[in-house]
C-alpha cells in the first residue's frame, strides 16, 4: 500500500516520464533516452543514467504522449513476456518457460546487453534441465559470447552455477548424446552461429560442430575428416581431447586419453565427471576387452560419484554401461543397470533412445 501511495504522489508532482518496474519494487521518473530489444536508458531527474533490461519493466508512461515511439506497445508486450519466463524458470518451472524463452531467442552479435544474456541463459538452462544437451549447445555459446563482453545479470544467482569463467564452458554441457540420438538439426545451427569475431569461441564452435559430426557419422560407420588447429583457450583444449579421444587413429586415441589421465590427476574440478566419461568413450573404442573393461569403470565412477550433480552424464553412462554389458553377452547384469537407469532417472533421454533401438531391433527380426 505504501508503493502505490508513493507512486500516487510521483505521478501527481511529477513531471516526466515514467517506468514502473516490476513485482512492485517502485519506479523510476526522469527523461527516457533511448531503447531497443536489448534495453531501455533512462536519464533520471538527479541526472543519473541507467540502462534498464526488459525483465524488470512493467509499463512506461511518457510525459508528453506524442513522443512515445510506435515500438513500445510491442516492447512492453515483449518485455512481459521476458517476465514471466524468467520468473517461471526462477520458480524451477523449466518446462513451462522453455517456449517462451525459445520463441525470444534470437541469437545474434548485434545483441550486447543484460536482456539478450538473461533470454539465453534461460534457455540454455531449460534445455539442460530437459537432457537436450545438442540443443543447448548454441544457447551456451551465445551465453558465452554476452558474458564475453563482461555482461553479467543477478537473475540466476539463486540456481546453480552453470559457467566457467576460465575455460568459458557450460559445466553441464559435455559432448555426450545418446546412441542413436540425431544431431542433424543441431549440427546446422551450431554452423549458423556467429561469434561476432570473438575467435576463442569460433573455435569452440567448431568443436562442438565436429563432435556433433563425429556422433552422426559414427551412426553410418563414417569418420570425419579434418585435422584441428592447436588452442591455448582451456576450453578448446577439452574439446579438442574429447574430439582426439574418439579418433578412428589407435595411436591418437592414447595419446589423448595420456593427456586425459594427466589432466585427472592434475586437478581436483568440475572437469572430472567430463575427462571420466571421455576416457570411458575412448576405451569403449578399443577392440580388446580388458581396456573396454577399463572404460566400464570409468564409466561407473560418474553416477557412482556425480549422481546428483551430473544426472545426465551419470544417466547416460548407465546406459552406455548397459549396451556394452549386452554386447558382452552379460545380460543380467545389463537389465540391472538399466533398472537403475529407469529408477533413478525416468526422464532421462536414454531411456527413449535405449527403447527406439529395441523397438528397430524387434521390426528387424
Amino acid at each position: 500500500m505504501k508503493i502505490v501511495l508513493l507512486f500516487i504522489c510521483m505521478v501527481g508532482i511529477a513531471s516526466g516520464d515514467i517506468v514502473v518496474l516490476q513485482d512492485g519494487v517502485g519506479s523510476h521518473v526522469g527523461t527516457i533516452m533511448a531503447s531497443d530489444e536489448s534495453s531501455l536508458r533512462l536519464e533520471t531527474q538527479s541526472g543519473e543514467r541507467m540502462t534498464l533490461p526488459w525483465d524488470i519493466i512493467k509499463s512506461v508512461t511518457f510525459d508528453d504522449a506524442t513522443l512515445e515511439p510506435s515500438s513500445m506497445k510491442d516492447r512492453l508486450e515483449r518485455a512481459d513476456r521476458i517476465w514471466r519466463a524468467r520468473k517461471r524458470l526462477q520458480r524451477g518451472d523449466a518446462a513451462l518457460a522453455e517456449p517462451e524463452f525459445e520463441r525470444l531467442f534470437d541469437p545474434s552479435p548485434a545483441r550486447r546487453g543484460e536482456t539478450d544474456l538473461i533470454i539465453a541463459e534461460g534457455l540454455l538452462r531449460c534445455r539442460l534441465n530437459r537432457g537436450a544437451l545438442a540443443e543447448a549447445i548454441v544457447p551456451a555459446l551465445e551465453t558465452a559470447r554476452l558474458r564475453s563482453l563482461k555482461l553479467e545479470t543477478n537473475r540466476f544467482d539463486e540456481l546453480a552455477p552453470i559457467h566457467d569463467a576460465e575455460s568459458e564452458l557450460c559445466l553441464y554441457l559435455p559432448p555426450a548424446w545418446p546412441e542413436d540420438q540425431s544431431v542433424a538439426r543441431q549440427i546446422k545451427q551450431v554452423a549458423q552461429w556467429d561469434s561476432g569475431g570473438n575467435d576463442d569461441l569460433s573455435a569452440m564452435a567448431d568443436r562442438y560442430l565436429r563432435l556433433l559430426e563425429l556422433h552422426e557419422q559414427n551412426l553410418t560407420g563414417e569418420m570425419p575428416q579434418g585435422d584441428l588447429l592447436d588452442s591455448s583457450h582451456p576450453g578448446v583444449g577439452l574439446l579438442d581431447l574429447a574430439i582426439e579421444s574418439r579418433s578412428d587413429d589407435p595411436a591418437t586415441r592414447r595419446s589423448a586419453r595420456n593427456k586425459l589421465d594427466q589432466r585427472l590427476a592434475s586437478r581436483e574440478s568440475w572437469e572430472d565427471p567430463w575427462l571420466r566419461y571421455m576416457l570411458g568413450v575412448s576405451m569403449l573404442h578399443e577392440s580388446g576387452d580388458g581396456m573396454r573393461r577399463q572404460g566400464l569403470v570409468q564409466l561407473a565412477w560418474i553416477p557412482a560419484s556425480h549422481a546428483q550433480k551430473h544426472p545426465y552424464l551419470a544417466g547416460l553412462s548407465l546406459a552406455l554401461m548397459a549396451s556394452e554389458l549386452s554386447r558382452r553377452g552379460e545380460h543380467d547384469a545389463a537389465s540391472r543397470l538399466e533398472a537403475e537407469l529407469k529408477n533413478y532417472y525416468p526422464n532421462h533421454p536414454a531411456i527413449s533412445s535405449r527403447n527406439a533401438v529395441d523397438n528397430s531391433s524387434t521390426q528387424k527380426r
